[in-house]
């Protein structure tokens, strides 16, 4: 009986270990984007030169659309604790539902991203559908 209470509590110690090192690696949660700087500068990270001037974040920071000036459009959306980015083409679709925006990049192995952008998110699929 002792060496099994033993065992539990030594296993048990030794998860509680493992929780507090992956909260001290920040492993697990989600990302997000905390402003327009840092969508710049995960645009630029992605696309070296790539400066846009049209930002529109998702309320809650879980991914962006930014233009450029020359009208290319560029998503960010969330993979694992980080963001891809992808210049949008024209295969690209979109579906309005009020404030939110359905983004399909045409990458079938891309999953949809869905952004709430308040008032902009016809502006945006507009823009998408006007790419070529």
């Amino acid at each position: 009986m002792q060496d099994g209470l033993i065992q539990f509590l030594g296993s048990l110690a030794a998860i509680v270990a493992l929780v507090l090192i992956a909260r001290w690696l920040r492993l697990g949660g989600t990302a997000r984007i905390a402003n327009e700087a840092e969508a710049r500068e995960l645009a630029d990270n992605a696309v070296c030169g790539f400066d846009p001037i049209e930002i529109d974040l998702d309320a809650a920071g879980a991914g962006a659309l930014l233009q450029d000036s020359e009208g290319r459009i560029m998503l960010l959306a969330p993979h694992g604790m980080h963001f891809s980015a992808r210049l949008l083409t024209s295969a690209a679709t979109t579906d309005v539902d009020g404030e939110i925006l359905v983004v399909r990049t045409g990458e079938r192995w891309v999953s949809p991203a869905r952004l709430r952008l308040n008032q902009n998110a016809g502006y945006w699929s507009d823009a998408i559908a006007a790419l070529d």
